[in-house]
């Protein structure tokens, strides 16, 4: 699926067209979610939300890069993953966003706070979790490259990150469904 020219001005789509596609820095991915967070009428007609699950729209796809829409309600999250090898960026257009995010090989895992106009970059070997906790829905625009493929999900323990399952997707929104998944426990 790619998006017409037109729901993006011509200054964006050098970057989605003239995109390297083994990859985009994490920087450009970054800068790329910004403006877009900045052109609300290319996405905000978009907005769904449903406290059964978060509601994903992706905007634009071509081979190198993917830029998706995602709404929160309260409490809903994304489990601990990563993205299955691709960078991203994702810029909060509206609420807030608690992330619990680490390296693949790290130890400890930290938590920060996101609101209104902050944008994160970050490469392939990112973990993180989202969550909004906030009384209030969130909106959030997230780009990828290469896009999705794949997403790993993850157990935390005293040793830091335990790969739990590879889950095969073309959206940051996977199907969990019947999946069984195994106990995590401390070392």
């Amino acid at each position: 699926m790619q998006t017409s020219k037109d729901a993006f001005p011509a200054e964006i789509w050098p970057v989605l067209e003239g995109a390297d596609p083994v990859g985009v820095r994490p920087i450009v991915l970054r800068k790329l979610v910004s403006d877009i967070a900045g052109l609300p009428d290319s996405w905000s007609g978009r907005l769904e939300f449903d406290l059964g699950k978060r509601h994903c729209v992706r905007l634009s796809r071509n081979s190198s890069i993917e830029v998706w829409l995602i709404c929160w309600e309260l409490g809903q999250d994304t489990l601990l993953h990563d993205h299955g090898g691709s960078s991203g960026a994702f810029a909060l257009v509206r609420g807030s966003l608690i992330e619990d995010h680490a390296d693949v090989d790290a130890r400890d895992i930290r938590t920060r706070e996101h609101r209104t106009g902050d944008a994160v970059a970050f490469g392939p070997r990112y973990l993180h979790n989202l969550v909004n906790v906030s009384g209030e829905p969130a909106v959030s625009l997230h780009a990828y490259s290469p896009p999705l493929r794949s997403m790993n999900f993850y157990g935390w323990s005293s040793s830091g990150p335990r790969h739990l399952r590879e889950i095969p997707c073309d959206s940051p929104e996977p199907d969990l469904t019947g999946i069984q998944w195994p106990e995590v426990s401390a070392p």
